[in-house]
């Protein structure tokens, strides 16, 4: 499948599974291999990227605002793991790249077809409906 055609079935299958409260989602700038997705805050983004020389998908939140922005919602979601691992077991939260972190997992995905789509959306689900109330708070 094309990544393409992946992304865009990606996006349409995640808000048809979506509650209604979380279908109007913003889709933020990507490449050929990933996509993002958000609420208002574009630094704090749901984000799907199909890493190619690793046959992975990740699937997560990724916090990628200023140093200081980062870090406080680092702090925030290492707080409540105890609370994500209840809905999300393979999560893991780091820091990663330019001062930014993220909240992700990888599913295997040597190639992106449509048994890969149907794990991704079902786990993009399970992330967006499991964070984003959390992170409403920490935003608030």
């Amino acid at each position: 499948m094309a990544p393409s055609d992946f992304f865009s079935g990606l996006r349409r299958g995640v808000k048809a599974k979506l509650p209604p409260e979380l279908r109007k989602f913003e889709v933020g700038r990507g490449h050929g291999r990933l996509t993002k997705l958000y609420y208002a805050h574009a630094e704090f983004h749901y984000e799907v990227w199909h890493h190619t020389g690793e046959g992975r998908l990740e699937i997560g939140l990724h916090f990628e605002g200023s140093t200081d922005a980062n870090q406080r919602a680092f702090n925030y979601f290492r707080d409540r793991m105890v609370e994500v691992k209840a809905h999300l077991p393979r999560a893991e939260l780091e820091p990663w790249d330019r001062g930014w972190s993220r909240l992700y997992e990888t599913l295997p995905a040597p190639q992106l077809d449509e048994q890969v789509l149907a794990g991704a959306i079902l786990r993009l689900d399970e992330y967006i409906t499991t964070l984003q109330p959390m992170l409403l708070v920490f935003l608030a």
